[in-house]
């Protein structure tokens, strides 16, 4: 499926793609559906970002607490567990204030919702150009994103 290869098996399947460059910004992909994650991990390491999977709100946690080496979360609104993608918004920004989040979902509406700053919604289908112009939106403004070009 995938063009990632596994790198660790802590509880979960967290898997990277191959960054172009050496200084790849990192991004964290938070999604319960396998093809759905593949997809968005595909799209972002397709343009040059480095991608690392996650397939609940507890993984990407339990993953952002060995590293915050990320520049940007992408989750899933809804997924099983007690940690659902608002849940794992909030503390990513309460813990990490220069990652930013941005949140997918194919059944919550975006224009009833609370975002704290650095977070941005987006429904589910979106196109791979939406969602790459919004994770460099949000992301970490000391990253160099794909290309070597740093955001600011």
């Amino acid at each position: 499926m995938g063009t990632g290869c596994c790198i660790a098996r802590l509880g979960f399947m967290a898997s990277a793609r191959k960054p172009e460059t050496e200084q790849a910004a990192r991004v964290l992909v938070v999604e319960d559906e396998p093809l759905v994650r593949d997809y968005v991990a595909d799209v972002l390491a397709g343009s040059g970002f480095d991608v690392l999977e996650a397939a609940s709100g507890q993984e990407a946690l339990a993953l952002l607490s060995r590293s915050a080496d990320f520049c940007a979360v992408v989750s899933d609104v809804a997924m099983p567990g007690t940690i659902n993608g608002f849940e794992l918004a909030r503390r990513v920004r309460r813990d990490l204030p220069n990652m930013g989040v941005v949140l997918v979902s194919g059944v919550v509406q975006g224009n009833h919702v609370y975002l704290p700053l650095g977070v941005r919604f987006v429904s589910k289908p979106v196109r791979a150009a939406t969602l790459i112009r919004l994770v460099r939106e949000v992301a970490d403004p000391r990253a160099r994103l794909p290309g070597g070009k740093p955001l600011s």
